[in-house]
């Protein structure tokens, strides 16, 4: 990656220092910049002024105010500054409610009814204070010392010392107390103080290390502020760890976009969602239990699986065909075999019979000899190579030596061909596709949309993505896939799980951690592969992940070798049957929640940081978690059954023993196997219905409604689905008094006052 140039100085350097006011044209404001080019880093302590600089170049700055708490920064050398649209920015704003400018010496003043945006002409900077002139962000400047060695670089157009190839850099300061997240799902710490991270999309074929199948060009700050770089290009974020004081961006373009957004965290991935679209809520079903393994090889094997899962009681919604429903294991030519698969339509209606939905795994790397590859090379529907031939990823894991042709998704013809094989298998009777690789999209390919394969490589997955959830939504009305790789405005095609996790101790918190960093960089719905990917699990590994596995939106046990419960003890049995029982039994707070997280851009999966942003204690915490508003979960990640778990600010009352814990304090436990850390926040109201087999198996008559009382005043609110209704519950405490408000329904409700103290709560 050209980017990590600024780490060797091998760069000829752009900056801007100087910028002029020129006009305002609407709610943007233009700016005539002024630069100087060094061609290699001066060392000497020379006052600034006297650095003797190869070249002046001018170009143009927009800043643009889309919202009272959103502004948009644009810069390139040029007369013009180009509009820059991307498949990323759905969204279309008003502008601020108000906007004021006041021109000064030395600087220039953009207030809204919100923020205070101070641009220093010189050295060119970007402050941004709240009212109370507290400092939310800064942008730019000159380095931190005086020693120019090159440890930061400000807003510039930076060049390869080899080709002249160009690096767009920018830079935020950041403050010895302040917390970094976000960037997609990274498997390394939740808090990105310290690390360099590299924005490119790859295969990780790991849980622990810090390449990614997501990475997402979008930071988050407890300081009061969110970037978004509307960037597709390959990019590197050194967050702290180019230059202590600042977090450096380099992106290999030759100009800058990028979005301001101010607010605390849920505020920033509210309007994160506003620019780069909003989620949608996935079936209902989708909430079940998903059986899987690589790979169920035919008709009578999986129906075999289905009428055991039944006849162990173990519930369960979707059963996964992964890599062999082809005639030759991985040969994605999208025709069910005949021989394994003689009558699929027959096939798909057994298992709905059962309460079954199928699920289909395919992915974009297509092998010649089939009709399939030779309907999209028909349509120039593959990338090609320089040469104009098809590009071979050589991703093909047959005997026989083919062509892997990568699917085009900017050609519309190679979408309409992919969409029209899709649609047909969703017709015959498949639920959901498995979306999977993608990260592969070849970055020296040539495109249908002319655009290069550095710009082309990390937005493959967007696309990818979104052809599958189109065709998914036009033939079973919503927009539902299962996806491992993912792009900035991927939240808008759930849902995506972590990849290959391995079957270890070591894998579980990692694959954790970025399932957190992922709800932090705007999506609301994660899963991963219950029990780890590859190798044999069982035993206390098994139970431990499929305890914690069980509190994501969507669970799904995944991987080699066998992965079907009932060929398990009747330790593991028993324990893990008796978890995804609970799940079912909380299927009215878990699609409730999942609803309400759309509305809110919420991740369902939540690290604490969203919640109590004020209390630096949770900033690093990255091995427990919040599901949905309520529940606290702090699953057991080593053999000897001990941890230590923080509660944040508030009352806690332990799930299974309804003892009361006092927040902002440290607890060591030990667990028994049995036993999830599981704790409800004060406040929380958990509907609870009956155990079913799978979702929607008969009419629920009955809610349990658990409710932790407020240990002082305080209202929550939760919309219950249930049958077919939608019911508001509202608990109240005030002054003591303690009310709880239930909209008219069809459905009874049993109240269940936690905690271990009597209680008396007014229905209404």
């Amino acid at each position: 990656m050209n980017t990590r140039l600024l780490e060797s100085k091998k760069i000829i350097r752009n900056t801007v220092n100087r910028v002029q006011y020129l006009k305002q044209e609407g709610n943007s404001f233009i700016f005539k910049t002024e630069g100087r080019s060094y061609p290699k880093k001066i060392q000497e302590l020379l006052p600034r002024n006297k650095v003797q600089e190869v070249d002046k170049f001018n170009g143009f700055l927009q800043i643009e105010n889309l919202s009272d708490t959103i502004f948009r920064i644009r810069y390139k050398e040029a007369d013009t500054i180009e509009e820059n649209e991307t498949p990323m920015v759905i969204g279309t704003f008003e502008g601020p409610q108000n906007i004021d400018i006041s021109i000064l010496k030395d600087k220039i003043e953009i207030k809204t009814n919100k923020i205070n945006i101070n641009i220093i002409l010189y050295p060119f900077r970007v402050q941004v204070n709240n009212f109370t002139e507290k400092k939310l962000c800064g942008i730019g400047g000159f380095e931190k010392h005086d020693f120019r060695q090159w440890d930061s670089f400000n807003a510039g157009i930076c060049y390869s010392q080899s080709d002249k190839s160009p690096i767009a850099v920018e830079l935020f300061d950041l403050d010895p107390h302040e917390a970094i997240y976000g960037f997609g799902e990274k498997f390394t710490r939740l808090n990105k103080v310290g690390q360099t991270i590299d924005i490119l999309t790859e295969e990780a074929s790991s849980t622990i290390s810090p390449r990614t199948y997501k990475p997402i060009p979008f930071f988050v700050s407890t300081k009061g502020y969110g970037v978004f770089f509307n960037h597709s290009s390959l990019m590197t974020c050194w967050v702290g760890s180019l230059s202590s004081g600042d977090i450096q961006i380099a992106i290999e373009d030759n100009f800058l976009d990028y979005f301001v957004i101010l607010g605390d965290i849920k505020e920033i991935l509210s309007q994160y969602t506003d620019i780069t679209g909003k989620g949608v809520v996935p079936p209902k079903w989708s909430f079940g239990y998903w059986q899987s393994k690589i790979s169920y090889k035919s008709a009578g094997e999986t129906l075999k699986i289905a009428r055991k899962l039944r006849e162990n009681k173990i519930p369960c919604d979707i059963i996964h065909l992964d890599t062999y429903w082809f005639k030759e294991d991985w040969y994605c030519d999208l025709e069910m075999d005949k021989e394994r698969f003689p009558d699929p339509e027959a096939y798909f209606n057994e298992m709905a019979k059962m309460g079954f939905k199928i699920s289909l795994w395919q992915l974009p790397y297509i092998p010649e000899g089939s009709q399939y590859f030779e309907e999209l090379k028909a349509v120039d529907g593959f990338v090609k190579t320089r040469d104009g031939e098809i590009y071979d990823t050589g991703i093909i894991f047959s005997r026989e030596k083919r062509i892997a042709a990568c699917i085009d998704f900017t050609n519309p013809k190679a979408v309409e061909v992919y969409q029209k094989w899709i649609g047909r298998l969703l017709k015959l009777g498949a639920k959901v596709i498995k979306v999977d690789f993608g990260e592969q999209a070849p970055i020296d390919g040539i495109y249908h949309n002319g655009k290069t394969g550095r710009r082309m490589h990390n937005l493959y997955p967007l696309l990818y993505n979104q052809a599958a959830a189109k065709i998914t939504k036009e033939i079973h009305g919503i927009g539902f896939i299962w996806a491992r790789s993912a792009w900035a405005g991927s939240q808008r095609y759930p849902v995506h799980w972590g990849g290959d996790s391995s079957a270890n101790w070591f894998n579980i918190i990692p694959t954790l951690e970025a399932g957190l960093s992922f709800g932090l960089s705007g999506f609301q719905f994660w899963s991963e592969d219950i029990g780890g990917f590859t190798g044999n699990t069982g035993g206390d590994l098994l139970i431990r992940w499929m305890q914690m596995g069980l509190f994501h939106s969507h669970s799904r046990i995944h991987g080699t070798f066998k992965r079907e419960l009932y060929r398990f003890n009747k330790n593991v049995i028993k324990i893990c049957r008796d978890y995804i029982n609970l799940r079912y039994r909380l299927i009215p707070y878990i699609y409730g929640s999942a609803i309400k997280c759309v509305e809110t851009s919420l991740p369902m999966t939540r690290a604490l940081v969203i919640e109590f942003q004020d209390d630096p204690t949770v900033w690093n915490i990255g091995d427990q978690f919040l599901f949905g508003d309520f529940f606290l979960i702090a699953p057991i990640y080593r053999a000897d059954n001990n941890r230590a778990i923080y509660f944040p600010e508030g009352t806690w009352v332990d799930w299974w023993t309804k003892d009361k814990i006092k927040g902002k304090q440290w607890i060591n436990i030990d667990s028994d196997i049995d036993k999830l850390p599981l704790y409800v926040r004060e406040g929380a109201i958990i509907p609870m219905g009956p155990i079913m087999q799978y979702i929607d198996e008969f009419e629920i008559s009955e809610i349990e409604l658990y409710i932790a009382p407020f240990q002082k005043d305080g209202t929550t609110e939760f919309t219950i689905p249930v049958n077919n209704e939608m019911i508001k519950v509202e608990y109240t405490a005030l002054k003591g008094e303690h009310n709880l408000k239930i909209e008219k329904s069809k459905v009874k409700f049993k109240i269940v006052v936690m905690g271990n103290e009597e209680l008396k709560i007014n229905k209404e």
